[in-house]
């Protein structure tokens, strides 16, 4: 038997871990513990004498730091100390030791420390240091641009500095307070710094007045690197030139001359106040999406252009609450190429002010031209239209003479702009054009109906704004209101781990404990997570960046419910309670500066119920009793109008939503599940269900498991597909009620089936695969397994027109690999003992930051048939809904709540 006394540093936060209590979260073999034989959900320190059995034992440990796997080490690193094969479950980079010696001693560099500059005449403000060495050295704290609330006022507060100040190397507080003699208004301002950890250090600024109702004001904060750097980096890119970052992770740095890396980040927009909406839904003109004519936060980071250098200044800026207002300031019309290319079946005539396409019946034709866009600059497209078919307009990025991604930040997914026959209808819309690389951009005009048409396009323009800016957050009278950003030192390697460290350390700055995944989905959440409009503070969750500007009941129900903020679950479940409809629906999209009349019956009414649940047994709040009656009678009517316990309905209960039915349908076997989850959830809210009746659905649910073919029929018309979301009602039966519906053969028979693709050496099990489809065909043959084809899929028309060909093996829901819908049920499998299912939950997390290097971050989907990543979809980057491995982890016994920085005992 192996001795062995701990003394672990955790490299992940560098600190020592002697005096923290932990948890046993699962024990292999026989462990003891100061002599006594350990156990799951055991206390114990993290200094003490551990004894195994044997060399295969080990032992999950849970605490602060995240989820550790001690088992005994092999392989002597000196004499007197074994390596421990202590690594972070799903952050594969930590690494503690373990000693025959009572304590160790090491000694530790200081890393990031703060130091006061300044004097009383000039103001106080603070340098930063990791070390000995000076990284940034500011020459104020921020500054200020405020108006009275018409804008009557405007007042500059340029390079606030403190008056006094207090602290030391780990904690700076410094104050001032200004009367404003244009607004006959005393402001007063905190500024504090807070050493986080050895690599990053808080700053929180904290303006106050309560002389007047409200007045607006932006905030500016300006960091100075102490020397010139070697370069600046983004999010997005290694060798940032300068300008406005509009990026997927709003992040960014500077790299010193002897490779520091210096990154900068920032708080949550809905407690920064910031949107990084840029534009809105173009509802009743077809669809799609338009640019805002008032842009919030347009440069919510900056950095110094090449034109800034030439005279010595380097920065990095953070803008909050600064809006351009495109209908002011100034604007230039830009001259219009003449080389247009026709596209498709067309005969194009081009008059002076006049273009008229006369097409055949070919999905897509029109012309094309070289737009004339620059960079980091907002343009408007508008022109008259009139003719026999809706208008398309796209734009194309060009890269080597190649179409490539086309443009995000205001117009897109015009397909159909619906024109008159014979009456001109305007056709106007914005686009912010961030950096991309000098590419060029293609313009289309054109028709996607299919149809012979005709179509003239009359006074054809884009403009070049220089808009108006102007200050939009509000400082009401009597509150305070914060800025909250970061600053994170650590050695530079490459942009890959920098996007790595600018979630990580965002987590760590927030005070999040956690794995490296964990952390990482934990920032993106934030990053995701902003106000509503420029006028409403209301928090707002987007999917990710190619789903904005719209919240979806769905993914905000798994991403804000994952966080044990009481503040945004209430907000954010309370917005979605104000769309209910007479029936008692909730809708299932919010979309700012637009209405929106969609509801029905999908999983929303039955995920908002379960919040209001879990709102009040973790918040303890009182629910809105006629809003939740409405809701629960909603349910029980739309989902089994017969009474009978089998549900029915429109659509799936699930996030395989590409088809409605009609009528409504029994053959689903997520639905049932969840109908099942519904009914216990409205027993738990006080509501009146009988027993008999609920173990009747759930029966039904399980008479979905066929034995024959040893799975759940996702669909009972298509027998031999099987799917990762009909355990998802398991799942939440676990995660909610601790009570499984599913006996341990049906779980682990189904998850047997399933393939595991993405078979990679470098991955932490790499005898098995990385990934696994959400849904797939069970075969008969040697493979096992066939993607969907036109002529065997569930999804009618959607199935017909997209599997053609096998064009989209392997992508979306033919097969895509989904990382929350995949994890829970990898977590349904080890509650139910299947013995795959850690080395699975490992594997796919892993994937999610390194199957793709150039995309180490939270993906909507990742392919599991490809040939290289270049084909992997842009649009799925920074999914926000897979931070909800947080509860899964919970239900695995990886985590506890206490990890979360605002769980509240």
């Amino acid at each position: 038997m192996k001795r062995l006394t701990l003394v672990c540093l955790f490299l992940a936060t560098m600190t020592f871990a002697f005096s923290q209590n932990y948890y046993v979260a699962m024990v292999s073999g026989k462990v003891y513990y100061e002599n006594k034989l350990i156990k799951k959900k055991d206390k114990i320190k993290m200094k003490g004498n551990l004894k195994f059995s044997s060399a295969d034992d080990y032992v999950k440990i849970s605490g602060p730091g995240g989820i550790y796997t001690i088992k005994p080490g092999d392989d002597p690193k000196s004499q007197n100390e074994f390596i421990v094969g202590l690594r972070q479950e799903l952050f594969p980079a930590t690494r503690a030791f373990a000693t025959v010696s009572n304590s160790m001693s090491m000694s530790l560099s200081r890393g990031i420390r703060l130091e006061v500059v300044g004097n009383v005449e000039e103001g106080f403000n603070v340098d930063i240091y990791n070390d000995t060495l000076l990284l940034v050295k500011n020459t104020e704290e921020f500054s200020l641009k405020m108006t009275n609330v018409d804008g009557s006022e405007p007042i500059n507060f340029p390079a606030w500095t403190g008056a006094t100040w207090t602290g030391n190397e780990n904690k700076v507080v410094l104050t001032r307070d200004t009367y404003l003699s244009e607004l006959d208004l005393n402001l007063s301002v905190t500024v504090t710094y807070q050493v986080i950890n050895k690599h990053v250090v808080k700053k929180t600024i904290r303006l106050f007045q309560s002389g007047m109702p409200a007045l607006y004001y932006s905030l500016e904060e300006t960091s100075r690197p102490a020397a010139p750097p070697s370069k600046y980096v983004t999010f997005e890119y290694d060798d940032f030139p300068g300008g406005l970052a509009h990026e997927i992770f709003p992040s960014a740095g500077f790299v010193t001359q002897d490779n520091q890396l210096v990154g900068f980040l920032m708080d949550a927009g809905y407690k920064n106040h910031y949107t990084r909406t840029t534009r809105r839904r173009f509802n009743g003109h077809g669809g799609g999406f338009v640019g805002m004519r008032k842009l919030p936060d347009p440069v919510l980071i900056s950095l110094a252009t090449n034109q800034d250098r030439e005279p010595n200044q380097y920065f990095i800026k953070q803008t909050f609450g600064e809006l351009y207002d495109l209908d002011a300031g100034e604007e230039q019309e830009l001259k219009i190429g003449e080389a247009f290319q026709k596209v498709g079946d067309v005969d194009i005539d081009k008059q002076p002010g006049l273009i008229t396409l006369t097409g055949g019946a070919s999905e897509r034709s029109g012309f094309e031209m070289i737009a004339p866009f620059e960079d980091q600059k907002i343009y408007t497209i508008s022109f008259l239209a009139k003719g026999t078919s809706p208008v398309a307009l796209k734009l194309f990025r060009i890269k080597n003479g190649k179409k490539t991604v086309e443009l995000e930040h205001g117009i897109k997914y015009i397909d159909h702009f619906p024109i008159n026959e014979n009456e001109w209808t305007l056709f106007k819309g914005s686009i912010l054009v961030p950096y991309i690389e000098n590419d060029s951009v293609s313009m289309f005009i054109g028709s996607f109906s299919g149809k012979e048409y005709e179509i003239q396009i009359k006074d054809l323009k884009i403009v070049e704004h220089q808009p108006k800016k102007q200050p939009y957050n509000r400082m009401p009278m009597g509150e305070a209101v914060t800025k909250t950003t970061y600053v994170f030192v650590e050695p530079w390697t490459n942009h890959h781990d920098f996007m790595v460290a600018s979630q990580t350390r965002l987590a760590e700055g927030k005070g999040f404990k956690g794995s490296q995944i964990e952390k990482m989905l934990y920032a993106n959440f934030n990053m995701l997570t902003w106000i509503t409009s420029i006028y409403d503070n209301t928090p707002f969750n987007v999917p990710n960046m190619n789903y904005a500007p719209d919240m979806y009941n769905r993914d905000a129900f798994f991403s804000v419910i994952s966080s044990y903020n009481q503040a945004l679950n209430l907000q954010i479940w309370e917005q979605w309670g104000k769309t209910q409809k007479e029936n008692g629906a909730i809708a299932t999209i919010i979309t700012p500066y637009m209405g929106t009349v969609e509801a029905k019956d999908n999983e929303a009414t039955i995920q908002w119920l379960i919040w209001a649940m879990m709102n009040k047994r973790r918040f303890g709040v009182s629910l809105p009793e006629e809003k939740i009656a409405r809701a629960v009678d909603y349910v029980l009517k739309e989902f089994d109008e017969n009474k009978d316990g089998i549900c029915t309905s429109h659509f799936t209960l699930s996030q395989v939503d590409i088809i409605d039915y009609q009528p409504k349908t029994d053959r689903l076997a997520v639905n049932q599940g969840m109908f099942v989850i519904a009914l216990r959830t409205i027993k738990a809210l006080g509501y009146e269900i009988e027993d008999a009746y609920i173990e009747k659905a759930e029966t039904a649910y399980r008479n979905f498991y066929d034995a024959e073919r040893k799975h759940l029929l996702f669909d009972k018309d298509f027998p031999d597909i099987i799917s990762l979301t009909d355990l998802e009602p398991e799942f939440f039966s676990l995660w909610l009620f601790d009570r499984a519906m599913l006996s341990d053969s049906m779980v682990i028979n189904h998850l047997e089936q399933i393939p595991i693709l993405n078979k990679v050496s470098n991955s932490p099990h790499p005898n098995y695969g990385t990934t696994a489809p959400i849904c797939v065909r069970l075969t008969d043959d040697e493979k096992g397994y066939a993607y969907l084809s036109p002529e065997y899929q569930p999804f009618g028309e959607f199935g017909i027109t997209n599997y053609k060909n096998s064009a989209r093996d392997g992508v979306y829901y033919n097969g895509g690999s989904w990382m929350r819908a995949e994890y829970c049920a990898y977590v349904v499998g080890l509650k139910h003992g299947w013995d795959k299912a850690e080395i699975l939950m490992e594997n796919r997390a892993w994937a999610e930051i390194n199957l793709n290097p150039e995309w180490p971050f939270s993906k909507e989907f990742i392919p599991t048939k490809w040939t290289t990543t270049d084909s992997w979809w842009p649009s799925t980057r920074g999914l926000c809904w897979n931070v909800f491995i947080l509860m899964a982890n919970e239900v695995a016994g990886l985590r506890m709540p206490a990890m979360d920085p605002d769980f509240n005992r």
